[in-house]
């Protein structure tokens, strides 16, 4: 089975012996790998459209999962103690989580790959009453992607935490996400600048944000 390497970190993410509820599961390939590694006890795999949905189950059928129609964690229960949500932006995953947050209450672990806005998926999971267990950064098909796994507890990050994550020293790939991201913020720099309207908070928000980068790159290199 062939299985993309930013699939196979979140599933190495997971705690052994959990229960899990994977929030858009899209073709079911992470729940094929954690059955076919047995790490886990049990898995719920969700998607919230019937297309999506009736594929899902279809790749599943042969598979030890329970697939379910169902928008976010509307469905979770108390049995399960690990949640995943990946692919998809960080606002939807906020929002996603925020929707019940009653439910989380048996969650040990959380799992996410946010396409974007990882600052705030960082902030939002800590405030539930979560801590950064690890965090990876990896690059596939010219995409970079910030894997995080969450584990019930208190902790306390800086700025420059929240915004670009845990241990960026030590990880071999920083240098070039850096590059990546200064140049992504530059032009979206510009490009508002240029805008009719400018939005002199965003603007400032976003030369704050740039700064910050750069002198973290400098005291990095020190």
């Amino acid at each position: 089975m062939r299985i993309s390497q930013r699939l196979v970190t979140i599933g190495l993410f997971i705690h052994e012996n959990s229960n899990v509820f994977d929030v858009g599961a899209d073709h079911g390939l992470l729940e094929k790998y954690l059955i076919e590694n047995h790490k886990v006890n049990s898995i719920v795999a969700v998607e919230n459209k019937r297309g999506p949905y009736s594929i899902l189950k279809n790749n599943l059928k042969n598979y030890d999962v329970q697939c379910i129609l169902s928008d976010g964690i509307n469905d979770l229960d108390e049995k399960t103690d690990t949640l995943v949500i990946a692919g998809m932006g960080g606002l939807l995953i906020e929002r996603i989580l925020k929707s019940h947050i009653d439910k989380l209450k048996s969650i040990k672990q959380i799992v996410v790959d946010a396409h974007r806005d990882q600052e705030i998926v960082r902030r939002t999971i800590v405030s539930l009453g979560f801590k950064i267990e690890k965090e990876q950064l990896l690059k596939e098909s010219n995409i970079y992607y910030n894997i995080i796994s969450f584990v019930k507890g208190n902790a306390e990050y800086s700025l420059n935490e929240y915004e670009f994550g845990l241990n960026i020293k030590n990880d071999p790939l920083f240098k070039d996400y850096k590059t990546e991201m200064l140049v992504k913020m530059n032009l979206n720099l510009n490009q508002m600048k240029k805008s009719k309207n400018p939005s002199l908070e965003s603007i400032t928000y976003l030369e704050e944000r740039i700064k910050r980068l750069e002198t973290l790159w400098t005291q990095l290199n020190c």
